[in-house]
């Protein structure tokens, strides 16, 4: 009998299970008896706890100093305070990685984003180990954060056609198109009772599943609901925001509440994160999510230019599973998630009055919003499946080794 294939998963994002790294689980969790899974995460938080609940073995590597910093903070920084975190922080790092990748006679590292590129891919290529990156969405970084990324792995997974046409015409050439998967039968959720209540009343219900940061566009959602307002809307449609107040994003978030009191919006409510998403799946008429890829903000505390790294939101697949129809935006692979029209609809990313018209239409029309419902799940069992998603990884992997 043949050794197993033994993979280290790498995670760089370790504090929450938001979708990237739900993804990451679903896969670990329902991989072949021939590949032995060890999850390597750059902190302690609820991702190693998640692995551990189910019996993958788990590393945890504190990354220490700027490194270890998040929201895009490592962006912001300038050439001199990079050339720094190289020697001070991102080479013992890369040892420290090394070293574990040795210790548990790991034969392939895949890493789970772009962040963890940066920060895993130069421990696994001294050594001497092939690398996946998952490319989870729009591409974060500048040309050379990019050229890095293109070169140093032998395998790119892109979530989408569309993240895969992000690249360039040479990271193309090495990158598989491999959408997530969801399993066929969602987690039984009791809905929530005042929820409940309000649907009994004839208010449609709505959740936005999103952290609060400016990507995944909030402040076009208010804006969307003030317009329903405005229309007659302000008791027949309500909406709950989802999410984790992101650290290092306190000036919009500050804003979105101002506006959201400025516009009279009281029907849109920031709920915060989650442990259990999916009780408010299944206490809800439909799912939005307004991402935008780029725009500029103007903000009491200054002027933020937001970039969008967007890819193939699971919380689109999750909404589907649940029978919910989707009001989403034009961006990345969104439109191959979503059939405009049949399993929801699709808005210009930035249009709160496209946005509004989306959400009319269904909060009105209650047989609409059913069709589109078993539609939506009808196609995520059909195009989406765990079993699709999981075969298709494994070959990589194994074309690899």
């Amino acid at each position: 009998m043949s050794l197993p294939l033994r993979i280290a998963y790498v995670v760089a994002y370790p504090q929450r299970l938001a979708g990237a790294n739900r993804s990451l689980l679903e896969l670990v969790q329902h991989l072949p008896a021939d590949i032995a899974p060890t999850v390597i995460c750059l902190g302690e938080g609820a991702v190693a706890d998640a692995y551990r609940q189910i019996g993958v073995p788990v590393e945890v590597v504190e990354v220490r100093g700027a490194l270890g910093q998040f929201g895009k903070a490592l962006l912001q920084t300038s050439a001199g305070q990079q050339l720094r975190m190289v020697g001070q922080e991102l080479l013992p790092l890369t040892f420290a990685l090394r070293r574990r990748f040795r210790a548990i006679g790991t034969d392939l590292v895949h890493v789970n984003d772009s962040r963890g590129a940066l920060l895993a891919v130069p421990a696994a290529r001294l050594a001497g180990l092939p690398v996946v990156v998952h490319l989870r969405g729009e591409f974060p970084f500048g040309t050379a954060g990019r050229l890095l990324f293109e070169l140093a792995p032998d395998s790119i997974i892109a979530v989408s056609d569309g993240v895969r046409d992000s690249l360039s015409r040479f990271g193309r050439r090495k990158t598989v198109t491999i959408y997530n998967g969801i399993r066929p039968e969602p987690p039984p959720r009791t809905p929530i009772p005042w929820l409940a209540g309000l649907r009994s009343r004839g208010v449609c219900v709505g959740v936005c599943m999103a952290s609060v940061v400016p990507f995944k566009g909030q402040h076009h959602l208010i804006r969307a609901v003030a317009r329903l307002n405005a229309a007659g809307l302000r008791d027949r449609f309500t909406v709950f925001c989802v999410g984790e107040l992101v650290p290092g994003y306190g000036d919009y978030q500050d804003w979105l509440a101002t506006l959201r009191g400025e516009l009279g919006c009281d029907n849109i409510t920031f709920a915060g994160w989650s442990e259990d998403p999916f009780r408010f799946y299944a206490s809800a008429d439909l799912s939005v999510l307004p991402s935008v890829s780029s725009e500029r903000l103007t903000l009491p505390a200054g002027t933020i230019d937001v970039r969008g790294n967007e890819g193939f939101p699971r919380t689109h697949l999750e909404a589907m599973v649940y029978g919910l129809p989707i009001v989403g935006t034009r961006i990345a692979g969104v439109a191959e998630q979503v059939e405009d029209g049949v399993t929801g609809l699709l808005v210009p990313a930035g249009d709160p009055e496209r946005l509004a018209g989306a959400l009319e239409r269904l909060a009105l029309d209650p047989a609409l919003r059913a069709r589109m419902g078993e539609a939506g799940r009808a196609r995520v069992l059909a195009r989406f499946s765990t079993t699709a998603y999981v075969e298709a990884v494994c070959r990589e992997y194994r074309r690899l080794t």
